[in-house]
């Protein structure tokens, strides 16, 4: 699957629309008095007025798989790394998963991840920079009943887990996209920080079709 859109919730859009801009270097793609919209690589991302405080969502981009070194420079000019309890702030995953992850916040608290899928031939020749954030290839999607919001993605979407899984935590998609279903309380890697439900809307191709929905449509413990 891959994510063509992705809509966030703020409660400062200028504030947000500054870091996404002038830190992390992407264009705007569209501004209005309500929303900001930024292009991401091949994924647009907007970001809503919204003032329920506590609120946050967990998203990666992909980088380009032997770019790690240049990425981890880049971002460090730029924002604090987040650590895991050993103070270690690169992240090889396990074998299944063949990756590197880097993470960070945006300006309002958001988890962001810069993970380099080194199965994906996405290699860059020029130096790391804005450019390398390929797409947004992971939304994190916190629910009441894990095992319950699976089967409803595939019933509805046709979506697979990928990987590892467990009660509390199961991919869904492929390499190219992934939702990440979360338990409600779960900590989110690496910080450990307990995972809430926030608002969003998700666009995506799959299954040679394109698909939307919303947090309102996650399924709910009966």
């Amino acid at each position: 699957m891959h994510i063509e859109s992705l809509t966030l919730f703020t409660p400062d859009l200028d504030v947000q629309h500054a870091f996404y801009t002038g830190v992390l270097g992407l264009s705007t793609a569209r501004n209005t008095p309500d929303s900001v919209t930024v292009q991401a690589g091949q994924t647009l991302v907007t970001f809503r007025q919204h003032t329920a405080p506590g609120r946050f969502s967990h998203l990666a981009f992909d980088i380009p798989r032997h770019q790690v070194d240049g990425a981890e420079a880049w971002l460090r000019a730029r924002v604090p790394l987040l650590e895991d309890a050993q103070g270690i702030s690169r992240f090889p995953l396990s074998e299944g998963w063949n990756s590197e992850s880097l993470y960070f916040e945006d300006a309002a608290g958001n988890l962001l991840e810069c993970i380099a899928r080194h199965d994906l031939p996405n290699d860059h020749a020029a130096p790391f920079s804005s450019g390398g954030l390929l797409h947004v290839s992971e939304l994190g999607i916190v629910v009441p009943d894990v095992a319950a919001a699976v089967l409803d993605l595939e019933r509805r979407f046709g979506l697979l887990t990928f990987n590892e899984q467990s009660d509390t935590f199961a991919p869904v998609g492929d390499q190219h996209g992934l939702l990440i279903v979360v338990e409600e309380g779960r900590g989110w890697f690496p910080t450990g920080r307990p995972a809430v439900r926030a608002p969003f809307e998700v666009t995506f191709t799959g299954n040679g079709s394109t698909q939307h929905f919303d947090d309102s449509s996650v399924l709910e413990r009966p």
